[in-house]
């Protein structure tokens, strides 16, 4: 069974292969990355609680490495500084070599003579002309993280609390076991920091999300599982009276494991949101025997073998009725809602063959008690009571608030819609991401090139492109490997621009507190003879892990990816970034919004999907019934379908896919309805309650999906039980047009 949500999205087709490359590669960073902050008002205390956590989960075994205290190799770092210091120069640094020399040698000048104020792991006599001393304040400042040196830990302070950041990678374990464990180790954490009278623990992650929503999944399918259960056997018993109609049940299970099995064998693996989807075919697959054991109540001397072999031609064209919808369904794009139609179609088969051909041997000798009455529809309704006129106007007004319903109605669809997650989670995630500058987000440039150079180039190219952006809206921030590390032509051009351009007056500060002006002049001279940092040296250094993320690597042959990350980034600033995308080596890649462009197409899809099966219905049935009595028979499940989308545009609810995917079942539904009371020979109140109990059973399965917390799941069995209703009602009040003589 699969709980991860990427398993539901869309197939990406419309990107290029190295678009999809490098969205593979940025979320299997997401899925397995956990980011923590733990926070005390005291720094030492913090530290403390940081050293607990780490511990902690170390020994949890859930997760392959945790970022704790770092205390790197002293010799190695003053390599890598000596190898970056003079490639990754801030701009401001490098403006102020060009224009004020003196400024740049007296700031160094001071530096030196200031005891208190060491700024560089290297000596004075390891780096002349002092390059190094920005290099590690550069290599943070793609966030607002400090590095404490004695404890090794990153943090930063924020409303006077000092936050230790924890990263941990999951493994590559049992996923779904890591996820079950994550929540439980998560809460351990939370319980042991908030021990402390000021301890705050904040954290987010995909797999976080995606460990909630398994676990919210799990408990739903199993509630719904037994309540459903409960609530129909309980309807069932209480019309029958006997413990015999748990035979019922036998089509149910017959279809529920061979439509899991159909799924496994199919698609390799079943989600479990199709079984939580799933659960409201109790329902449906119900129906069939319902329909013929309530024959039971109105036929003298009742059969069951000679009553399922009456009804055997009803049966099979509601299931094919059906099995064309789902069919159609499995046309989209969309895994789940394929697996759904695979799952559903088998089922209903299984169900169907179960029912004529099992059931009748366990009903030979059955006898059964007098139905409950009930009162006639007409009683409740009291419609046919009504004169002409009244019928009338009130026929219009229904037309006129179901044509303002439809224009009220929403037709979009979002992410947020496919899980409900708890408030408190999306705001630590924002709260993460806005106090340390990280980019958690899936927006971001996507820059290709060759080769690593090459790649930088451009990059830096673009780079530029985002300054000048930047100094016409400053909400334009972007965390870019060209903020870090300059191209190997900028090394050398600059390098040729110092060494010939710094006069020994500029850095005569230095020869008066006791540095030979040679050893700066041999330092400048040895700028253009040093062979240019390319972008894999800098990036192999223990400085430039902290912006390998930025950096994909080689996403196809010859093609090497970057990313321009965004953090924080607003509406009015996406159109100018989105601008820079050339769709040939520069795409602008926003997984969230293609991914709800590709639910909009899905949906349109299956809106004509849902026409298709009309037309694929009319043609079908009207071989049986002909075109008059084809037209009303699929009038009636068409007019349940506006009325329900006109109820959601009353109350301001979304028509979504998975809501979409409800009106294509319930067009399904009340086509089998109709064909029923068409085709079965008997009387009036026979048919009338044999539909009553069976769509009863129906919206019992759906309304408990109706409720659920996962959003997608609501609005399909929102939209399914509506619909019911309304196809109920509306066959209901025009039955002089379906009822046989007597």
């Amino acid at each position: 069974m699969v709980t991860d949500l990427i398993s539901l999205l869309p197939q990406e087709k419309s990107w290029n292969p190295v678009q999809v490359s490098a969205d593979d590669l940025q979320t299997q960073a997401l899925n397995k990355q956990i980011i923590a902050l733990i926070g005390e008002q005291d720094k030492e205390q913090a530290f403390t609680q940081a050293q607990n956590v780490v511990k902690l989960w170390q020994q949890t075994g859930i997760f392959s490495h945790v970022q704790g205290q770092t205390q790197p190799d002293i010799s190695k770092l003053q390599q890598d500084l000596k190898l970056l210091g003079f490639a990754t120069l801030p701009d401001n640094v490098i403006q102020e070599l060009k224009t004020k020399p003196q400024a740049y040698f007296q700031t160094y000048a001071q530096q030196i003579m200031n005891p208190f104020n060491k700024t560089s792991l290297l000596a004075v006599d390891q780096d002349w002309l002092s390059f190094s001393r920005y290099t590690l304040t550069s290599a943070l400042t793609s966030s607002k993280v400090q590095w404490d040196m004695s404890s090794g830990f990153l943090y930063l302070e924020h409303n006077n609390t000092t936050y230790v950041v924890l990263q941990a990678t999951l493994s590559d374990g049992d996923i779904i076991k890591e996820q079950s464990s994550l929540l439980e180790v998560l809460k351990q954490t939370r319980e042991q920091v908030r021990a402390s009278s000021a301890g705050k623990f904040l954290v987010t992650g995909t797999s976080i999300f995606a460990a909630y929503t398994q676990a919210q999944a799990q408990a739903e399918s199993t509630i719904m599982s037994i309540v459903g259960t409960i609530l129909t056997l309980g309807l069932l018993l209480a019309i029958f009276r006997s413990l015999k109609i748990l035979w019922l049940y036998l089509p149910i299970v017959v279809g529920l494991v061979c439509g899991v099995s159909a799924t496994v064998l199919v698609f390799g693996q079943i989600h479990i949101m199709t079984l939580v989807i799933g659960t409201s075919l109790i329902g449906v697959l119900i129906d069939f025997p319902l329909h013929w054991l309530m024959g039971s109540f109105f036929t003298a001397n009742w059969q069951a073998k000679a009553s399922m072999q009456a009804l055997q031609k009803t049966f099979i064209l509601s299931l094919i009725i059906t099995l064309l919808g789902y069919i159609l369904l499995g046309i989209t794009v969309l895994p789940i809602l394929q697996q759904t139609a695979l799952f559903s179609a088998v089922a209903l088969i299984f169900a169907v063959i179960t029912t004529l051909f099992w059931l009748p041997g366990r009903f030979a000798r059955y006898q059964p008690k007098p139905l409950v009455k009930l009162p006639e529809l007409t009683e409740v309704t009291c419609f046919y009571s009504l004169n002409t006129k009244v019928k009338y106007l009130l026929g219009v007004g229904v037309l006129i608030l179901g044509a303002i319903g439809i224009y009220r109605s929403q037709w979009h669809d979002n992410m947020r819609q496919w899980i409900a997650v708890p408030d408190s989670m999306l705001i630590q995630a924002q709260q993460i991401a806005n106090y340390t500058g990280m980019d958690l987000s899936t927006q971001y440039l996507l820059i290709t090139a060759n080769s690593p150079e090459a790649l930088l180039d451009k990059n830096a190219q673009v780079t530029a492109q985002l300054q000048q952006l930047q100094t016409q809206n400053p909400e334009i921030k972007f965390l870019s490997l060209s903020n870090w590390l300059h191209t190997q032509s900028k090394q050398k051009a600059l390098a040729e621009y110092l060494s010939s351009h710094i006069q020994a007056q500029d850095y005569a500060i230095l020869e008066q507190i006791g540095i030979p002006a040679s050893k700066i002049q041999q330092a400048l001279t040895e700028l253009t003879q040093t062979q240019p940092v390319s972008l894999t040296q800098a990036l192999a250094t223990s400085i430039g892990q902290a912006w390998q993320y930025l950096y994909l690597g080689e996403l196809q042959p010859q093609v090497y990816g970057a990313v321009i990350k965004f953090p924080g980034l607003t509406t009015t600033a996406l159109s100018q970034v989105q601008a820079l995308a050339n769709n040939q080596d520069v795409f602008w890649q926003d997984k969230a919004g293609h991914l709800n462009e590709s639910f909009k197409h899905t949906r349109d899809q299956a809106a004509w999907l849902k026409i298709a099966s009309f037309v694929l219905a009319f043609l079908f049935l009207w071989k049986f019934f002909g075109v008059k009595k084809t037209a009303k028979m699929l009038l009636l499940p068409l007019a349940a379908i506006g009325l329900t989308i006109a109820t959601l545009g009353w109350f301001n609810v979304p028509i979504s896919l998975f809501a979409m995917f409800g009106l294509l079942l319930v067009s399904a539904i009340g086509i089998d309805y109709t064909v029923y009371l068409e085709t079965v020979q008997e009387k009036k109140k026979y048919k009338k309650t044999a539909v009553f109990f069976a769509a009863l059973t129906t919206m019992i399965a759906f309304l408990l999906l109706g409720i659920s917390s996962t959003p997608a799941v609501s609005a399909f069995g929102l939209s399914v039980s509506l619909g019911v209703f309304y196809c109920v009602l509306i066959i209901f009040l025009s039955y002089k047009d379906y009822q046989t003589k007597q």
